[in-house]
């Protein structure tokens, strides 16, 4: 037999080889009557992500959010959420580090031809359509690792991110009639690398099969290798002037179209101040996209996508535009709309732009902590170590102790929506993905400021607090009789704050910081802080004594202690000092609105909710004082 006899029949037995083992697989676990098979849902294995960096998916109890998979996920091609799905699987469960369930196919036309397709192991791919969280990605060696995620559905794809999800795969292995062949088995390995060129066909990939069968690299080589072949072969072909070519953008394509977009209403909005004018022109410079109105920024994503755009009204194109599913880059995407997402990122930049330049005070003078779900958090702050002893020759050490004092707080969620018509897309309103959205920022930051501001005029009272309210003259955080700012006054409150002791006697010695006071005091605070003589003085006398709390503290005023009281003043410690004073608690850490957005037979244009996970509490009272004022 000759060299070249010998590769056409390693060409045919890989081909053949192939098939029949995905087949084989398959039907191994098949019921042709009731049309189900097992499948792997998804494993742990990490996959390029949009970012570029990988993604991962923990396969864990506290990992996985399987409220949605109770009574099935749908059963979808491709990720074509605007589309029926063709079954649902069932069963769904965490095993082995794995995601696995049961597809049962329906009876429509599709679903049958479905199941044609994956009995034959013509499919034999799945990616799973998740739900992460921004706030729950976290960085782990280079890897982005997901808290917390839900699946809300599994599609059958041509090739999947995931070389451990499929059909029936790893379930032949785990069988008790079967022996499980070793991890790095022949058997395995061509099950691996059949999956990963499942639905490929042409001599292209055939040679990349057969090196990959001959070759020792790993499995994540080779899932490396197809992908980067079909990024390469995945550029986008655009004809302006024929505008009804169905030429589709790839998943690569597309990415640079977005960001393309992106850039352009960036550019349009100047959402960014920290960025000049002449910065942004130079960003978008040979941004073919630069300039287009919304509508023809919809008419261009819709010729991108292969989608015919002749005859269409501006209101049917904008319509379209949101109704075009997005291309699928990860397996971890799933959204409804590239167009529409671009319009929401758009949209969530004027949200948080809005939510950091609203005039809130609370942010000078409270602490942040992370608090990790909606149950009661315990915050406990400990005494002083107290002071060292002496210790003699020959004696022991003496153990140091601890009093603790425990205060709670609970998250709560705040939020409301608005919508985006589909008008105000086609006329070119750029003031609706600017002004709306920025306003809800700001009434985001409000609320915070609410809740902040209402633990010191509200009815509150710590755990160990002798007084029957935070500020109380039992306790002595609260004057015993109201005066106005004064060098009398304020030294009253300083040395009560400086003399404070922590349960276990020890002094604390706390330094106030802030001057927090209510806008009709505010004039009568900066004096005081800026004058270099005292300002009582030159009521009784001449301006000779000088003032001792010249820029001794930060001014802080708020509007909203005057509704509450136009003379009451406070002062503050810094926070982080020895002791806590007001903390804001934020879900997993994110300081800020989340946005979320739906389209729908039901919304005309784009809705939005605005949602923010926040609560303020006082932690302990000691680092605050509060007077009356007069």
């Amino acid at each position: 037999m000759t060299d070249i006899q010998r590769e056409l029949e390693l060409d045919t037995v890989t081909v053949v080889h192939r098939r029949e083992l995905v087949a084989t697989i398959v039907r191994a676990g098949a019921d042709d009557e009731a049309r189900t098979v097992p499948v792997t849902i998804s494993t742990e294995n990490a996959v390029s992500g949009p970012s570029g960096m990988p993604e991962r998916l923990p396969h864990t109890a506290e990992a996985v959010d399987l409220s949605r998979a109770e009574r099935g996920l749908p059963l979808q091609v491709a990720h074509r959420s605007g589309e029926l799905p063709v079954g649902r699987v069932e069963q769904v469960r965490i095993e082995g580090g794995r995601l696995r369930g049961l597809a049962r196919f329906g009876n429509s036309v599709r679903a049958r031809e479905a199941w044609a397709d994956v009995r034959d192991g013509i499919i034999s791919d799945v990616s799973v359509g998740a739900m992460v969280r921004a706030e729950d990605w976290i960085e782990e060696g280079g890897t982005l690792t997901a808290r917390r995620w839900q699946p809300v559905e599994v599609s059958l794809v041509s090739v999947g991110a995931d070389p451990g999800a499929g059909i029936n795969r790893g379930h032949m292995m785990d069988t008790p009639n079967r022996a499980a062949p070793a991890a790095d088995s022949g058997a395995e390995r061509a099950e691996q690398i059949a999956a990963l060129f499942a639905g490929l066909e042409g001599e292209r990939w055939l040679k990349m099969e057969r090196d990959a069968l001959r070759a020792g690299d790993s499995i994540e080589q080779v899932r490396e290798r197809v992908l980067v072949a079909l990024k390469e072969g995945a550029a986008p072909t655009v004809k302006r002037d024929t505008p009804d070519t169905t030429i589709r953008a790839g998943a690569d394509g597309m990415e640079k179209w977005i960001g393309a977009a992106e850039a352009a209403l960036a550019y349009r909005m100047q959402l960014d101040r920290s960025v000049s004018t002449s910065e942004r022109a130079a960003a978008v410079r040979d941004n073919e996209l630069a300039g287009m109105t919304l509508r023809e920024l919809a008419r261009d994503y819709l010729r991108a996508r292969g989608e015919r755009t002749a005859g269409l009204s501006a209101e049917q194109l904008v319509d379209k535009a949101l109704r075009v599913p997005a291309v699928l880059r990860t397996q971890f995407s799933h959204s409804t709309s590239d167009f529409a997402n671009i319009l929401g990122s758009s949209a969530e930049k004027a949200l948080s732009t809005g939510y950091e330049e609203a005039p809130e005070t609370f942010r000078t003078w409270t602490r942040n902590v992370t608090m990790s779900n909606f149950r009661q958090h315990s915050f406990t702050n400990l005494s002083l170590f107290g002071d060292l002893q002496q210790v003699r020759e020959g004696e022991e050490y003496t153990a140091g102790t601890f009093s603790d004092r425990v205060n709670t707080a609970t998250l709560a969620t705040y939020g409301k929506l608005f919508t985006i018509t589909r008008q105000a897309i086609v006329n070119d309103d750029l003031n609706a993905f600017t002004d709306i959205p920025r306003r809800m920022g700001r009434a985001s930051a409000r609320q915070v400021g609410d809740l902040v501001y209402a633990v010191l005029t509200g009815d509150v009272k710590l755990s160990e607090q002798a007084g029957s309210t935070l500020f109380n003259t039992t306790d002595g955080n609260l004057a015993s009789s109201g005066g106005a700012i004064s060098t009398t006054t304020l030294d009253t409150a300083r040395a009560a704050m400086r003399t404070r002791t922590d349960p276990s006697g020890a002094t604390l010695n706390i330094m106030p910081r802030y001057l927090l006071v209510p806008a009709a005091k505010e004039t009568t605070a900066r004096v005081q802080m800026v004058s270099e003589k005292d300002p009582a003085e030159g009521t009784t006398t001449s301006f000779d004594a000088a003032n001792p709390f010249r820029n001794a503290f930060d001014v802080v005023a708020e509007p909203r202690l005057d509704a509450n009281s136009t003379t009451a003043w406070y002062l503050l410690a810094s926070p982080g000092a020895e002791v806590d004073t007001v903390i804001v608690g934020w879900l997993n850490g994110r300081q800020e609105p989340f946005l979320e957005q739906e389209e729908g037979f039901t919304v005309d244009g784009v809705r939005y909710k605005v949602r923010i996970d926040c609560t303020a509490a006082a932690l302990d009272w000691r680092g605050m004082y509060k007077n009356a004022g007069a």
